[in-house]
């Protein structure tokens, strides 16, 4: 899958505003197909891929770059790393299932929904904080969109030929 950012916003405030909507458009979408009564198992893991994608990609590039920029200026990561949990945590429940099984869907909507009520509460505690702090905030969108970038090159990527010869998994000694 071919991922295409949409134009890097002016500063990070904006950037991460920019990243939150994906997200929440992403999973107001998979609630919708879950409401339909038709065969969506296709749409539904095309939605949830994208999904999947989306907060790997944000969550990483946040913990690499933007957590840095944040705790050197003294503001307070809790919040932060506490959405962030709830973030690898449904990334890693997508990973467990199939889009379409019941017990999946429920997990999705329900984790979905938890997620988007902490990113807009830590958004709209946290943001406003920003510019305060002495953080350029032009450049911390730079570099953030630079490192998202440069992940989904990397994804876009074939991945390497495994040499067989160097896999010691599955190897039988003697």
């Amino acid at each position: 899958m071919t991922v295409h950012p949409p134009p890097t916003p002016s500063d990070v405030i904006a950037l991460l505003q920019q990243n939150r909507a994906s997200i929440c458009r992403l999973l107001e979408a998979y609630a919708a197909l879950c409401e339909r009564n038709d065969d969506t198992g296709g749409e539904k893991l095309a939605v949830a891929e994208r999904l999947n994608l989306e907060l790997t990609l944000d969550t990483q590039v946040e913990e690499e770059v933007l957590f840095p920029s944040l705790h050197a200026a003294g503001l307070n990561l809790g919040p932060f790393q506490a959405l962030h949990d709830s973030a690898w945590g449904l990334v890693a429940q997508m990973s467990m299932g199939q889009p379409g099984d019941i017990r999946f869907d429920e997990k999705m909507l329900s984790m979905g929904r938890d997620l988007a009520t902490r990113m807009w509460q830590v958004h709209d505690e946290t943001l406003p904080l920003l510019p305060g702090v002495g953080i350029d905030l032009n450049d911390l969108a730079v570099r953030m969109d630079a490192r998202k970038r440069q992940l989904m090159k990397e994804f876009d990527s074939p991945a390497d030929v495994e040499d067989e010869d160097d896999d010691p998994v599955g190897e039988v000694r003697s």
